[in-house]
């Protein structure tokens, strides 16, 4: 941007000469002196009139980049109002928010869908750069921008955005523009009252997160919350804490970060690290690598492992129970199993503290998956950057990094690997789980012929997942016995006389997915493929409900329930001890 086009100048004007033009003072940069002494230039203000940046979309620089393979990114405003101490837009030079004007952002939406539709549209993912989209009334503008591409040329289907953090009101508003495309980030990172304030995040109204997850409840629409681990004054308690509290609001996916020292923000001055006394280490930013000029390349990142507040061993439990909320509630998957739990007094949290013994008291794939993603999250880290790189710029280790066995995200990699590789043992191990939950609460009691009724509904949660390890394998439809009408009891509100959808013998379903998950998730699985490495690329660029499977029965429409001391008549839509259909 300006900056560099003021240090190219500069340079220049130098006669390209290196030592002339490191006795002058370089704006906005750290450099070292013709002495060896190091020097920083004064800082720039920043540009106000952002429009005078060209846009990379109207110009066409970006057009060869529509090959399918990478999702586009847009960006409506820069800066950020608020003053997180752990991020580089916390610091005053960010603060004030500087806007693209409405009519460029519509040329760019437009020309972005337009390209899309034409040159790859298998592509449905679309990503907003801003930090807080949703919270400014134009965005609700800039929303219906996006509404009108999506009828125009069908996308974009899914929208990556961080949304703002403080006017519920606007952000409803923005998602009911698009679809249902975009999911609501609720960035909470801690509900902890003293690491807010550590933080310098209190000026963020946490009731306006409730306020949201109310009305998102109320019209059916997913949110997202994240949470950081170890954040200053933040213990394994609290962490768990807030991650359970979120939970049982009723937050569809909760995010576990680790806090990162990012070069330029508060958290990462000496004086911070001396403060809190972080302990750090090093790891590769998943997929920054590359050769350029005959040079292996890698960005490193450090992460605060431990504080004065949480020990390494916190932090690697911690994991654990980010690694079962990736798994086993992310993508809602189970979320019928959940809802029935909650019916017998089993709270959410509860529910995922099961799910982390589950894995842990698990004999075969689901346990070996836990040591796995245990073993990686300790090898992932290195002592120094100096470490990192040369364990990674091994030949053996390098070709490794390539084919996506190492270096990866750990979270986007294990999230794949159970949503699509073990989902029927994982979940066995989380049906298993509830069924003990339940039977302490007596379900066996109030629900005549619990085992067969378990039997059914595990088989049922199983299959309406699509997944496997080929195109063919995930998009298929899938064929299963079933002695109970489960569709029915969930259509009915899933009531605990299960008897009356008990049939006289077993029926054969199908489960197949929708017009729109397949395509959806075909066009997915064509762009990043089955390898583990573009499975985790897939995660975070699809519709939850594209991988839901909808149950139809095979055949004739025989459906005689066994209901006793019921006279013949109907129930749910059905008609007992009759029949219908041919």
């Amino acid at each position: 941007d300006f900056l560099a086009t003021e240090i190219v100048q500069q340079f220049l004007d130098c006669g390209k000469s290196l030592e002339r033009f490191r006795e002058r003072e370089i704006p906005s940069s750290v450099y070292r002196r013709p002495d060896g002494q190091p020097a920083i230039g004064h800082m720039w203000e920043r540009h106000k009139e952002v429009d005078d940046i060209p846009s990379p979309w109207l110009t066409g620089i970006q057009d060869e980049f529509f090959d399918g393979k990478l999702a586009p990114l847009i960006e409506t405003n820069r800066g950020c109002p608020f003053t997180c101490t752990f991020c580089v837009q916390g610091t005053r030079w960010y603060t004030k928010v500087h806007n693209f004007t409405r009519e460029r952002i519509r040329e760019e939406i437009q020309y972005v869908a337009r390209q899309i539709h034409e040159k790859s549209p298998g592509m449905g993912t679309l990503r907003i750069a801003d930090s807080n989209y949703g919270m400014f009334e134009r965005d609700i503008e800039i929303s219906s921008y996006l509404g009108e591409m999506q009828r125009q040329y069908g996308c974009p289907l899914y929208i990556d955005a961080t949304t703002g953090k403080n006017r519920p009101d606007r952000i409803i508003k923005s998602l009911e523009q698009v679809s249902g495309a975009l999911v609501l980030y609720q960035a909470v990172q801690s509900l902890d009252e003293n690491v807010l304030r550590n933080v310098k995040r209190s000026t963020i109204k946490l009731e306006a997160y409730e306020q949201l997850q109310v009305q998102l409840m109320g019209r059916g629409m997913r949110s997202n919350s994240d949470l950081i681990l170890g954040l200053p004054g933040e213990t394994l308690e609290t962490h768990l804490a807030a991650m359970r509290k979120l939970l049982d609001a009723g937050v569809d996916q909760v995010t576990n970060f680790q806090l990162m020292l990012l070069k330029g923000s508060e958290l990462e001055t000496t004086e911070s690290r001396n403060m809190f006394s972080f302990k750090t280490l090093f790891r590769l930013l998943p997929k920054n690598f590359g050769v350029y000029g005959g040079e292996t390349v890698m960005d490193i990142e450090e992460i605060a492992v431990a504080t004065d507040t949480l020990s390494m061993d916190d932090y690697v439990k911690a994991r654990r129970y980010a690694l079962a909320s990736v798994a086993f509630w992310h993508d809602n998957t189970l979320a019928d199993v959940v809802r029935f739990a909650e019916s017998f007094g089993v709270k959410k949290s509860e529910w995922l503290d099961g799910m982390v013994a589950a894995m842990e008291e698990d004999q075969g794939v689901v346990r070996t998956f836990l040591a796995n993603f245990i073993e990686e999250t300790k090898n992932e880290l290195f002592p120094t950057k100096e470490a990192c790189l040369d364990f990674y710029k091994k030949p053996e280790n390098f070709e490794r990094l390539v084919r996506g066995e190492i270096g990866d995200n750990l979270m986007h990699k294990y999230q794949a690997t159970a949503s699509f590789h073990i989902w029927p043992s994982l979940s066995k191990a989380a049906l298993d789980s509830t069924k003990r939950m339940l039977l302490e609460r007596g379900a066996a009691c109030e629900i005549d012929d619990f085992e067969g009724f378990w039997a059914a509904f595990s088989q049922f949660e199983t299959y309406q997942h699509a997944h496997g390890r080929t195109v063919e394998e995930i998009l298929s439809p899938r064929k299963v016995e079933l002695a109970y009408d489960i569709t029915a009891w969930r259509a009915d509100g899933m009531p605990r006389g299960v008897g009356i959808y008990r049939l006289i013998e077993p029926q054969e379903f199908e489960f197949r997915l929708s017009e729109e998950g397949r395509h959806g998730l075909g066009s997915a699985l064509q762009v990043w493929t089955t390898e583990l490495k573009g499975l985790t690329k897939l995660m975070k660029r699809i519709r939850v409900a594209w991988q839901v499977a909808e149950c139809r029965v095979v055949g004739p429409e025989v459906f005689r329930f066994k209901a006793a001391g019921a006279s013949a008549g109907f129930h749910g839509g059905h008609e007992e001890f009759g029949t219908s259909g041919d």
